[in-house]
């Protein structure tokens, strides 16, 4: 049984060749879709059979109703809290013609989630194997969530996307946390660690391990875009090489590796062989244009990876 607590957001999608700069305009394609750092993992591994519970709060809106209408075409059990005075999330996403993309939130309805509506379920938690949560939704909510996993002992990820400094006490109570580069580095400064960005893409295995051994977390997954993930506990580091790919959208391949991961943990994988498969599944993933609704299924991971 695997929970993910977390955000729903109507993604806003803007296509185009080149990010325009300040004062300027340029045309681009537009589309819209659902997603939501925490809609996208809970699809992400509704896709790989794993049957996850998805707790989150929507507007009573238009938005809301269709995210509520899609989980049901997608056979996602859900939880929803909804909310009278409160819109649905909702995200601005830019990408070029490299696939690269910039992303603006407003959370919204996510920041309204409560802890009472997550211990409303506390009879789920008593049977979930893996609980995960990121920082897109009200991180009381989410603190509770990791309480009530911890409390029934189900392992607990926090994926501490997007980057922010008002969440120390979610990490302190993570078995696994799953930074990217950006979240990696601002982790670290908040430790006083003097690092950057571009800094950190260089460093070799090695120096990754020792920075990750300074996070209050006994085991740091940290993906690293095409060059794959690197894997970092008491007992060592792993780092797993991404499959060449031809990058179409990377926007939701980071919710991609976290869905699956999660999902091949709860079927009782070792970490090493969620992470090697999470890999694959985001690298599939960034072929493909969208977020939610192109999350790859076992079939297509195999059919491109073997």
């Amino acid at each position: 049984m695997l929970i993910v607590v977390g955000s729903y957001n109507q993604d806003l999608v803007w296509r185009t060749a080149q990010f325009p700069k300040a004062g300027e305009t340029r045309i681009g394609l537009f589309s819209q879709g659902p997603g939501g750092k925490g809609f996208n993992q809970a699809i992400a591994a509704q896709r790989l059979g794993s049957q996850p519970l998805f707790i989150a709060a929507l507007g009573n809106d238009a938005l809301g109703e269709n995210a509520q209408k899609l989980a049901e075409a997608e056979n996602l059990r859900c939880a929803w809290q909804l909310f009278e005075n409160t819109a649905t999330g909702n995200a601005a996403i830019w990408v070029d013609a490299s696939g690269q993309n910039r992303i603006l939130v407003d959370l919204a309805a996510n920041r309204q989630l409560s802890p009472e509506h997550i211990a409303a379920h506390a009879d789920t938690f008593s049977s979930a194997k893996v609980v995960l949560v990121q920082y897109e939704a009200n991180p009381a909510a989410s603190l509770q969530a990791l309480v009530l996993g911890r409390k029934y002992g189900a392992l607990c990820l926090v994926n501490p996307a997007p980057a922010s400094t008002d969440a120390t006490d979610l990490l302190a109570m993570a078995d696994i946390i799953t930074p990217n580069e950006s979240e990696f580095t601002s982790l670290l400064q908040q430790t006083g660690e003097a690092v950057s960005t571009e800094s950190i893409a260089n460093l070799s295995s090695g120096q990754l391990h020792l920075l990750a051994r300074r996070l209050p977390c006994a085991t740091v997954i940290i993906t690293l875009g095409e060059r794959g993930m690197l894997l970092s506990t008491d007992s060592g580091v792993e780092e797993i090489t991404a499959p060449e790919v031809i990058v179409r959208d990377t926007t939701g391949a980071g919710d991609c590796f976290n869905g699956a991961l999660v999902a091949e943990l709860a079927a009782g994988r070792t970490l090493a062989d969620a992470c090697g498969f999470a890999v694959k599944a985001a690298s599939c993933k960034v072929e493909r244009a969208g977020a939610a609704l192109t999350m790859p299924t076992r079939n297509d991971i195999a059919a491109r990876f073997g």
